[in-house]
């Protein structure tokens, strides 16, 4: 174990992020984290359940004095998107991050950081072991699952929690107090094309060098997705030039924005589409935020022995045509998306082409058009799956919270600072938990998580030791 972070306080926080993050902790594959979590609690004689998807329930008994006052619950989920920059050897089963400290930040060399919902995991940690001089009853719920669906938190047994004030840890930024949250559906579709034999020349389409980001935070960010973009330069190239589909593949989670894809084509006169390639790359160049500023259209030489028919590649380019991005603006609140979609993968497997979106709104109306809108597509591209699973409700703020207050005041009074409030365009189990509690008084509240789910994210330290000081001043 490296001492890397040693030097930080609070010490307990900080020692226990570095603890975790020698954790292999994928989603799906939280074993490892709930076995130290489980062990962690056995040590220290707390209360613990463990159930069948990886969650983990640990409580804590008040201090003295304090035994009359209500339960809090501090919540936030075990598992990470695991990403890597190209070139970088990481086994996420396997192997543990490589921390390092960059000034104010926190990273990992050449993969993501796990801060999300990491500082969740550590902060709950060190509660339980004493960080706070004085607290009610904790209870701390690790959830698993949630960056693929909100999986643990939609089957845990929530009749065990007595609490009915819940501090979620899942939010990114400081200086801003989430009460309120949209919902989401993954969508999947497999396409069954048909191959020929083909004796045309090939050439390989690569997008990369795009910062990607989170499919709800930084979905109105102007942010290009490198799958939207592939299929736009596809479709532009279909409809000018004689071009049959080989493959495409990009991105491989679905919360994520896609910084890499590629196609490979056949087509009768390459140089013309080459040609028509740096015309569009000029276009696209041209609509680039600053953050997009690296990136790279590529071009090669392939020589291909199949490409799929002209139906097939034109029933695959309309499955790939779904509207993704920011699909409706809030009429209520000014600067919130509150309807989006996401194209998080396509893959290519022989004669299969499979799709994964992820649509978010907090409005169920709409989660059902995005369904509607998918589907409707699939079918007139003849897809042999069509499948929509691990929706979630959103979490609507009821327009006072004495919770939130609590967490203004205690920010204000140590740093003078006010909080604004934010509902979130992006998934939180909050929802769920809201769901089967329904009286549960709600926040979430984050440090500075910067770039998350992508090889880029950086936790601040100054916002997180804030952030560490405004819970235990809450507990007082």
């Amino acid at each position: 174990m490296s001492n890397v972070l040693s030097h930080l306080t609070p010490n307990l926080f900080f020692k226990y992020f570095e603890e975790i993050s020698a954790i292999p902790r994928m989603s799906l594959h939280e074993e490892k984290i709930a076995d130290y979590i489980e062990n962690f609690a056995r040590e220290r004689s707390l209360f613990c359940v463990r159930d069948s998807a990886n969650n983990v329930f640990v409580t804590k008994a008040a201090t003295p004095g304090r035994e009359k006052d209500g339960a809090v619950l501090l919540q936030g989920h075990t598992d990470m998107v695991c990403e890597a920059n190209e070139g970088t050897v990481h086994d996420f089963l396997t192997d543990g991050l490589d921390l390092y400290v960059d000034g104010d930040f926190i990273k990992a060399r050449g993969t993501t950081l796990g801060a999300d919902d990491g500082v969740a995991v550590a902060m709950m940690l060190a509660a339980l072991d004493g960080e706070f001089s004085s607290h009610p009853a904790l209870e701390c719920l690790f959830t698993s699952g949630e960056e693929i669906g909100l999986v643990g938190a939609g089957c845990f047994d929530y009749s065990l929690i007595k609490a009915r004030k819940m501090i979620n840890l899942d939010s990114a930024e400081e200086g801003f107090v989430t009460v309120g949250c949209a919902g989401g559906v993954r969508s999947a579709v497999t396409l069954e094309g048909v191959l020929e034999e083909n004796s045309d020349p090939c050439l390989r389409i690569t997008v990369k060098g795009l910062i990607g980001g989170h499919s709800g935070e930084d979905i109105n960010r102007n942010r290009h997705s490198a799958t939207a973009l592939i299929f736009r330069i596809l479709r532009s190239l279909s409809l000018r030039h004689d071009v049959r589909l080989v493959s495409v593949n990009g991105g491989d989670k679905d919360n994520a924005i896609a910084r890499e894809a590629c196609a490979v084509i056949a087509c009768k006169d390459a140089y013309a589409v080459k040609k028509e390639l740096a015309l569009i790359e000029c276009d696209v160049r041209g609509e680039l935020a600053e953050s997009d500023k690296n990136m790279l259209l590529l071009v090669s030489d392939e020589v291909c022995g199949k490409a799929f028919d002209k139906d097939s590649t034109k029933k695959i380019l309309l499955c790939g045509s779904v509207r993704t991005g920011v699909l409706k603006m809030s009429a209520q609140i000014d600067g919130l998306v509150e309807f989006s979609r996401n194209l998080g993968s396509v893959s290519t497997d022989g004669e299969k082409i499979n799709f994964v979106w992820s649509t978010r709104s907090p409005k169920e109306g709409q989660l059902d058009s995005g369904e509607e809108e998918i589907t409707l597509a699939a079918e007139l591209c003849n897809a042999t799956e069509i499948k929509h699973y691990n929706r979630y409700p959103g979490w609507n703020y009821p327009g006072q919270s004495e919770l939130c207050d609590s967490f203004c005041a205690a920010f204000e009074k140590l740093y003078g600072k006010e909080i604004k409030r934010l509902i979130l365009h992006a998934g939180l189990e909050c929802g769920l938990v809201k769901n089967a509690i329904p009286d549960m008084d709600i926040i979430s509240v984050g440090p500075d998580e910067i770039d998350i789910h992508s090889p880029d994210e950086r936790l601040g330290i100054p916002s997180t030791q804030r952030l560490c000081a405004v819970i235990a001043e809450m507990m007082k």
